[in-house]
């Protein structure tokens, strides 16, 4: 046992958490059969079985399971530590990473975003768009707008702006639709899965349209709507921009979904982390208009009653 190191016990946990060798060798970019062969060699130094395979399902065994719960918790003291040696950091150079969901990435975002790299020559700005939220423990971000109505309890930071949402068209759906707007192009893009009740519906002025498309990705949802797939109920900081698009109802304000600036409680005196959640928390403050549905006007020519 004082024979094995880290590297052998963080290769056990990736094949525990990934179910198989190979999710391991991806995780590392490393060979299948390096990490079968690693995976030997530990259970030969533990002197006994780790785990099995049963009905190709991986099993740890019991000796596996103290492996792993003691591999876990070296790696959360790791993760700890280096979150608190990050968070004294005092040196406005290097690498910080802001995670942001992709309904965030239109120009007036990204100019702030340019701003303070320009003001900030020595700073290595990172950023990840994604609809998953990213890991503030394990410092996949060092900060991150998420929606949502409060943050868990061991993060720190600012609520900054309510946000809103509406109903959005593109100018060649409504022209197909106007005359006839139950017709048989008229109808929703859905951002529900299939087999649900779409109950969201219900509170919108066309309760009654079909769904035309189906996608979880506000990108996609987006795309669609310029194309003139359908209707689409979507942020107005995302579509109210979009010269492809007509906004046709009012915007609302949904519960859960204020914007907040976070970031964990032993990371936030670090210098880089300090500077960017300042320059963000004022630039978005000041586009709040935007996020709120401000900044456009609703598009009333058309057919509202169906």
């Amino acid at each position: 046992m004082r024979q094995i190191d880290w590297d052998d016990l963080r290769l056990f946990l990736l094949f525990i958490r990934g179910g198989s060798t190979r999710a391991a060798a991806d995780s590392l970019g490393v060979s299948h059969s390096t990490v079968a062969r690693r995976l030997d060699a530990l259970g030969v130094r533990v002197g006994t079985q780790l785990f099995k395979r049963i009905s190709g399902r991986v099993e740890m065994t019991q000796t596996g399971q103290d492996v792993f719960d003691t591999a876990v918790a070296i790696e959360e003291q790791l993760i700890s530590l280096d979150r608190r040696a990050f968070g004294m950091n005092r040196d406005l150079a290097g690498t910080v990473t802001l995670s942001a969901g992709d309904v965030l990435s239109v120009p007036p975002f990204l100019e702030v975003l340019e701003d303070f790299r320009l003001s900030h020559p020595k700073v290595d700005l990172r950023l990840i768009t994604s609809a998953s939220l990213s890991d503030l423990d394990r410092r996949d971000a060092d900060l991150a707008l998420r929606f949502g109505d409060s943050p868990d309890e061991h993060l720190v930071g600012r609520r900054l702006t309510q946000t809103a949402r509406a109903i959005y068209a593109s100018k060649s759906y409504l022209e197909r639709t106007e005359r006839d707007p139950n017709g048989q192009h008229a109808g929703w893009i859905s951002f529900s899965p299939a087999g649900s009740r779409e109950s969201w519906k219900k509170s919108t002025p066309f309760a009654k349209l079909k769904t035309n498309l189906r996608s979880s990705d506000m990108r996609t949802q987006q795309v669609a709507c310029r194309a003139g797939t359908g209707l689409a109920l979507l942020p107005c900081v995302l579509c109210d921009p979009d010269p492809g698009l007509l906004r046709i109802t009012d915007p609302e304000f949904v519960p859960r979904q204020d914007l907040w600036l976070l970031r964990h409680a032993d990371t936030r005196n670090n210098a880089r982390v300090r500077a960017l959640s300042e320059h963000l928390a004022q630039a978005v403050t000041a586009m709040s208009g935007l996020l709120r549905g401000e900044t456009a006007e609703t598009y009333r020519s058309w057919v509202t009653d169906l």
